[in-house]
């Protein structure tokens, strides 16, 4: 939460929160009031009078340059709120009526990731501790914080909160403290009592309109993409390999593989062999230290992404774009990795660092073919 003032005690700019805070519809409300004077900054906290409310807060002070002048910009932290007869109150009081509550059916997603109802609460609890102990870390633009706390809300299917927090990670370090203000205020909105006026969608984002799509692709790329690459050190290792001459056994494989579709820049994969595969999601449960009930569901998430991504491939090939087919190679060989798909890990990865065109098609078709069989195994599995 922030606000900004000038040598003549004048404020300059604010952040939304802050103008909500104080009960104003917009800045240009906050601008023409005289709410400055009632703004008292001491040696360890902010203390605000306004309408028989008193506010503090722990603050940063900043002096800053500006293209027209010099102002002071200050951060508010640990906001509190206090009416005429000492009752406190949550900062989300002042933002009721604007926001919507984000509510977590529990029943229903812990019985989803194959938890107790008592097991998820303790989860969730755990989450928001660690979220405060972390405030500073995450102001400090620590990355392996954000991941870690991201893996925590995917686990615990809170959408809202990992999408802000991929976003966090996109962002240079020094533009994330907004970011990093919505993080928490989205925190203190998380309910488990469903809401009068509650809608089941995948995502109720209450800062941001235009969402539904975007959000969509990014949660279902988070989902399966970047929940565990804390958790096995060898995926760093892994991120990192660079392009190497593929065996003889590969290129045997690859000879077979071309021989059976054939070349021809209108690739097409409708009609590709399937190709054996040896998956188990038991065994990536049991290294992972997830249940496997979750593991199948990023599988089955995977999937899913994989289908969508097959014609932006396709696309790219018949436009010779190596650069998006890398992008798209890396993405997938992320997720399969993760998952511990290995067959599909291998060959996304000669995908991802792939450098002639003249070798996609086969890496395409094996790709494909391994994918394939990916699909029907887990489908059995499902009917079972």
């Amino acid at each position: 939460m922030y606000y900004g003032y000038n040598d003549e005690k004048k404020i300059v700019l604010a952040d939304e929160e802050f103008v909500t805070l104080l009960g104003f519809n917009s800045f240009k409300e906050l601008n023409a009031s005289s709410i400055i004077n009632n703004i008292q900054l001491g040696d360890e906290k902010l203390i605000i009078h306004h309408e028989g409310e008193k506010i503090d807060a722990l603050f940063l002070h900043h002096e800053m340059c500006g293209v027209h002048e010099d102002f002071y910009l200050v951060e508010l932290k640990d906001v509190n709120v206090k009416n005429s007869n000492g009752t406190a109150k949550s900062k989300i009081k002042a933002l009721e009526g604007k926001y919507k509550s984000i509510y977590l059916d529990v029943d229903k997603i812990s019985k989803e990731i194959g938890l107790s109802v008592t097991d998820y609460k303790l989860y969730l609890d755990s989450f928001i501790d660690q979220s405060i102990i972390d405030e500073s870390r995450l102001l400090e633009g620590n990355d392996k914080v954000v991941k870690n706390l991201s893996n925590l809300a995917l686990t615990l299917k809170i959408p809202q909160i990992n999408i802000l927090l991929l976003k966090i990670q996109k962002l240079p370090k020094h533009e994330r403290m907004p970011l990093v203000d919505e993080y928490y205020t989205k925190l203190v909105l998380l309910t488990l009592e469903k809401p009068d006026d509650y809608e089941e969608e995948l995502s109720d984002d209450i800062f941001e309109e235009d969402k539904n799509k975007e959000d969509k692709e990014e949660l279902l790329n988070a989902r399966f993409s970047d929940l565990l690459k804390s958790v096995d050190t060898n995926d760093e290792i892994s991120e990192n390999i660079i392009d190497e001459p593929i065996s003889n056994a590969s290129q045997v494989k690859e000879e077979k593989i071309q021989q059976t579709t054939g070349s021809s820049n209108q690739l097409s994969l409708d009609n590709v062999p399937l190709l054996s595969i040896s998956y188990d999601p038991q065994t990536a449960a049991d290294e992972l230290n997830l249940p496997v009930v979750l593991i199948e569901e990023f599988v089955y998430d995977f999937i899913e992404q994989a289908r969508q991504d097959k014609e932006h491939l396709l696309t790219s090939f018949h436009q010779k774009d190596l650069e998006n087919i890398h992008e798209l190679g890396h993405k997938l060989k992320g997720a399969a990795s993760n998952l511990r798909i290995n067959e599909l890990s291998d060959i996304l990865e000669e995908i991802q660092f792939c450098s002639d065109y003249t070798r996609l098609e086969s890496l395409f078709t094996e790709y494909w073919g391994h994918f394939l069989a990916l699909e029907e195994q887990m489908n059995q599995r499902k009917n079972s």
